[in-house]
């Protein structure tokens, strides 16, 4: 077994009440690393298109990542991977915190949940001792009362606990998997199959080592990332004010669902920064950090309940989606999910959607039990916060998401619900900016939580002088090859140019593939304009940790892999190139955005997804051809593909 891993795998089926340790296989993690990876390799192996979201066959896999628990800043992440029932394709769910080291450290690198208790349930792990406990007495708790209560229970201050809430009792499509501080897995409704499963909770506490090959070589590298981290403290956390304005409101549509243009958008953005900063500043109790992260980009808050709640830029969306711009409303809606365990972009997002309904005259008073939904409402808010995570009147046709709600209300809302392949859109401004139209069609989790690739929108250096240095002083992480198009090529956001479109989105999809696999956080790469980690140093960690011959080129040919591996399996799922052009919500090619953006063109368009497919070796349907498949060392992957008669062999690339 390599270093960095603990070796051993925990199999718990919960319709048998059974628990099994299982060791790790060396091939697997030397091939696919960890977290996203390894627990892909589980998803196509065991869960085929036959078994549905809420099928007892369907796995809940809790990986953690490759260098968590080891000295690599930024190295905390946990991915949680199932079937969504949103989208009923491979999902994924990434997140901070201490819960992926605290596994390592008891000795476990993966957890993999099958079958459905018949009562709740909570798992604890404590090193080498692991057991299902009852949890009946935790069932209906509040995500904030379980934690407190599993750590009483337990006398463990120290466990780590994942757990959902109401939401995920309730098997709402929103739920979330809650952890803290201010960590959760959201997107695809992780809580819900968590639910289903009757699972509660996750406790864990550790005390082992994780081992590392060779330990002098990563320490020196560790330093010099932080060294190339404290620029970033600068720039984006030490004015939060600045930058939750401008991750946060940014990614409004400029116009509500409506359509109708804010009023003096400008200005109020301009106050809002100003009382931002100022409301911070006198509330806020302190920063907050996961797991050996330097960022500390969460900040503290306390609700009048006493429970200790943390908000960073992208929690600043619910302002987006109701028109509230109020920070104190920010601080009590994202408590709220919190407490309930639910995403608050997608609750955000059907709020906004059923409002929009509402002034249309779709939905009337009998829809919503006589609620009257008003934009800039912390009432109407609120009041569809609390129905959606019970399941109680308009709440429980919406705790299905937009697609599914649209279709049940009929009436022409279907026109109005806006989506990715199912998934709730986590932001607007998709119908002028060409990279994320790019992303939604592309992801590989049918959302734009992760951002895989939102670069551009993380100002580079304007001037000519100004991308010289930055390029001189090693920001700039990318290939060299890819100089000439920061140097020469037009804003890819406004005039975008299709070739450094694509390679740039396709880099970055290999970029946090790679991450997501080795536990390493966005923040730290090239989600910043001035990444800390590039990919040859994270190919060094990930050397240096396990002692396997890793340089940059064998992280990309794993990367690949890994995206291949993904895709295939929605391939598998049924999706095609048809799928990918429509998770662009047609209102993106009818609107015209304000000078100097561009409109967003379907010829176009379709010429960025031809690039794009051609580059990652994929055929015209968005299939991985064989070719590719057999570069990726994905064999057992073109057979089953073959077999099913999905995959020709003699498929062939776009071009």
């Amino acid at each position: 077994m390599p270093h960095g891993w603990a070796g051993t795998n925990l199999e718990i089926d919960l319709s048998q009440g059974t628990i099994e340790k299982v060791p790790g296989d060396p091939e697997i993690i030397a091939g696919y690393l960890g977290g996203k990876g390894t627990n892909a390799r589980l998803m196509w192996e065991r869960v085929p298109p036959e078994v549905g979201a809420f099928s007892p066959e369907n796995l809940l896999i809790v990986g953690a990542g490759l260098l968590t628990g080891t000295m690599v800043p930024g190295a905390n992440q946990t991915c949680i991977t199932y079937k969504s029932p949103v989208t009923d394709l491979h999902c994924y769910s990434n997140m901070g915190g201490f819960f992926a080291a605290e596994l390592k450290h008891a000795g476990y690198d993966t957890i993999v949940f099958s079958g459905k208790s018949e009562t709740p349930v909570y798992l604890w792990v404590d090193d080498d001792h692991v057991e299902l406990r009852d949890a009946r007495h935790l069932w209906g708790k509040s995500t904030f009362e379980t934690q407190r209560m599993l750590r009483q229970e337990l006398q463990a201050d120290s466990a780590q606990v994942l757990c959902i809430g109401l939401a995920g009792e309730n098997r709402v499509y929103h739920a979330s998997v809650e952890h803290g501080p201010g960590a959760s897995a959201s997107r695809g409704g992780t809580g819900c199959v968590m639910g289903d499963k009757k699972l509660k909770a996750i406790a864990v506490r550790g005390r082992k080592d994780v081992t590392v090959a060779q330990p002098e070589r990563l320490f020196d590298l560790a330093q010099r990332i932080l060294d190339r981290s404290a620029g970033n403290r600068t720039r984006i956390i030490e004015h939060p004010a600045g930058a939750y304005v401008r991750f946060g409101l940014r990614w409004a549509d400029f116009r509500n669902f409506s359509g109708v243009v804010w009023p003096a958008l400008q200005e109020e953005i301009q106050a809002m920064g100003r009382k931002a900063r100022e409301y911070m500043f006198k509330t806020r109790t302190r920063e907050v950090a996961c797991a050996n992260c330097a960022m500390r980009c969460k900040h503290e808050y306390q609700t009048p309940e006493g429970d200790n709640i943390f908000l960073k830029c992208a929690l600043y969306y619910p302002m987006v989606a109701t028109q509230i711009l109020d920070v104190d409303f920010v601080r009590r809606f994202v408590s709220l999910c919190q407490k309930y365990g639910m995403d608050y972009k997608a609750v955000g997002h059907g709020i906004a959607f059923a409002t929009d309904l509402y002034q249309r005259g779709i939905l009337t008073r009998e829809d919503t039990d006589g609620l009257e939904l008003k934009w800039e409402s912390p009432e109407t808010a609120f009041a569809l916060a609390e129905k959606m995570a019970r399941r109680e009147g308009i709440g429980d046709i919406l705790a299905d998401g937009t697609y599914r709600a649209a279709r049940k209300i009929g009436r022409g809302a279907e026109n109005h619900a806006f989506h990715i392949k199912k998934m709730d859109l986590p932001r607007f401004r998709i119908y002028h900016r060409h990279h994320l139209a790019l992303i939604a069609a592309m992801t590989d989790k049918a959302c734009l939580t992760k951002l895989e690739g939102e670069t551009f929108s993380h100002i580079y250096p304007e001037s000519p002088e100004e991308k010289e240095t930055y390029i001189r002083e090693g920001w700039f992480g990318y290939p060299k090859e890819f100089e000439k198009y920061l140097l020469t090529s037009l804003d890819t956001n406004r005039n975008p140019d299709l070739e450094s479109l694509c390679q740039f989105k396709a880099y970055d999809m290999e970029q946090f593939s790679l991450a997501d696999s080795a536990g390493e956080c966005a923040w730290w790469l090239q989600f910043l304009a001035y990444p800390p980690i590039n990919r040859a140093m994270l190919a060094d960690c990930i050397a240096y940790v396990t002692g396997l011959p890793i340089d940059e080129a064998e992280a990309t040919r794993i990367a690949r892999r890994i995206i291949n591996l993904v895709r295939a399996y929605n391939v598998r799922e049924g999706i095609r190139r048809q799928d990918d052009f429509d998770a662009v919500p047609k209102h993106a090619f009818e609107r015209t955005p304000p000078p100097p953006e561009v409109p967003l063109d379907p010829a176009t368009f379709n010429r960025i997804i031809d690039r794009f497919y051609e580059i990652r070796g994929w055929d015209r349907e968005g299939i991985p051809t064989a070719e590719t498949l057999a570069e990726s060392g994905l064999e057992y992957v073109r057979q089953d593909l073959a077999q099913r008669g999905i995959l020709k062999d003699t498929a062939s690339p776009v071009g």
